[in-house]
């Protein structure tokens, strides 16, 4: 056994952690089809003006503004109506004095024409269009450019493509973007006694859960995931699968980081490269480690399933998130009761699970063990350092796991 000689608070760790990230700065084009919530890497400008003409924005009638004048319920105008023009269709005519043009939403404006009068302003007989309203030059008009304009930046480098924004390319006639690349985050999961769902078990063997989690993240999150069998506790297979990974822009070890003699990731770690952290004032995952091997950085979870999803949460997400570019993340946070008392450990800030349940936060938590204490959890809540129990009622701040 190699007990831990000290741990660091959390903060401290997480700022740790953010230093050595580095925004992944390869690039790839893509369809814009394929492109949503992928980050632009150059700013994108429109060739042409959106929409490229000036089209009606209701439908009813193209006229000129100036023959409307007056009109009213009490004392109407009449028009000539002389044509009809549909979206998608060019006007084949120009509007003189006193005549107007039907035209549907989104149709190109005719020439002559300056304003639209919506249909609910008017009534029809044959040609004769009855005007029981006025409008002004330019009203109900989308002009050419209004939207976008060219050469003006459709978007910018380091912008999430949003549907909004995917929408805006469109519009602007783009079918690719130049977007960044997806880090990528290899996934190592240690440990003899681990088997991969869906073979039998054998005695003191269970299914082997991190790496699902690990991946699940890092995939929520902007990273691609590429997952490793998982590896026994030996320090010469341990070796061989970090020399497997070390392309990966990030490696995630999951197992072995605790003080065991069987523990040997953090051995590892310590001959091949530079450990910058071993151990976190925090429950759950207290046996995390933190170091770069050859330039790339390394992390190694704790093999407790909660433990590794925890830290995964508190750590990873910013670092990845950092890595692909895209803006830190602000789940969602509701204040509630405290449902029953909660017990802590004053030494460590504990990060615990808890389920909303009637308007208040129901204790999830029962093991670093127990995968359930996440899957059953729809946030969690933080204990400060110093604090050894919260009672029932106390108001909490659940952060939501989205």
């Amino acid at each position: 056994m190699r007990p831990f000689t000290k741990t660091i608070p959390f903060a401290d760790a997480l700022a740790m952690v953010m230093r050595t990230a580095k925004p992944v700065a390869r690039q790839e084009r893509v369809p814009i089809a394929e492109a949503g919530g992928r980050v632009a890497a150059a700013d994108v400008r429109a060739a042409a003006d959106v929409p490229p003409f000036a089209r009606a924005a209701m439908d009813g009638y193209a006229v000129i503004a100036a023959d409307t004048t007056g009109a009213s319920s009490d004392s109407p105008r009449t028009l000539v109506c002389v044509g009809r023009v549909f979206a998608g269709q060019n006007a084949t005519g120009s509007i003189g004095p006193g005549c107007c043009i039907e035209i549907a939403t989104g149709a190109p404006m005719p020439p002559g024409a300056d304003a639209v009068l919506i249909v609910e302003e008017t009534s029809r007989d044959g040609d004769t269009i009855v005007v029981r309203g006025a409008v002004a030059a330019g009203q109900n008009i989308g002009r050419q450019g209004t939207d976008i304009a060219a050469g003006a930046t459709v978007v910018r480098r380091d912008d999430v493509l949003t549907p909004g924004r995917i929408g805006a390319l469109a519009a602007a006639g783009l079918t690719h973007v130049d977007v960044f690349a997806r880090p990528s985050v290899a996934v190592v999961s240690t440990g003899d006694e681990l088997v991969a769902p869906g073979r039998p078990l054998a005695a003191g063997q269970i299914y082997e859960v991190n790496r699902y989690t690990i991946a699940a993240v890092v995939t929520r999150h902007g990273a691609t995931a590429r997952a490793l069998a998982s590896s026994a506790d030996d320090l010469d297979r341990l070796g061989a699968s970090l020399d497997a990974v070390l392309t990966d822009d990030v490696i995630v070890f999951s197992g072995g980081s605790s003080v065991g003699d069987r523990d040997l990731v953090r051995t590892l770690l310590d001959e091949r490269g530079t450990m910058l952290f071993h151990g976190i004032a925090v429950r759950p995952g207290k046996p995390t480690a933190f170091a770069t091997v050859n330039g790339t950085p390394v992390f190694g979870m704790p093999g407790n399933p909660t433990s590794c999803l925890s830290n995964a949460y508190m750590l990873l997400v910013p670092f990845v998130r950092a890595l692909a570019h895209l803006p830190p993340w602000r789940p969602t946070q509701v204040t509630l009761p405290l449902a029953r008392r909660i017990a802590s450990v004053a030494d460590r800030h504990q990060f615990y699970t808890v389920k909303i349940e009637n308007g208040r936060a129901q204790p999830a938590f029962k093991g670093s063990g127990d995968i359930t204490s996440m899957a059953d959890a729809d946030g969690y809540i933080e204990i400060p350092i110093g604090t050894d129990a919260l009672e029932e009622g106390t108001s909490v701040v659940v952060t939501c796991f989205e």
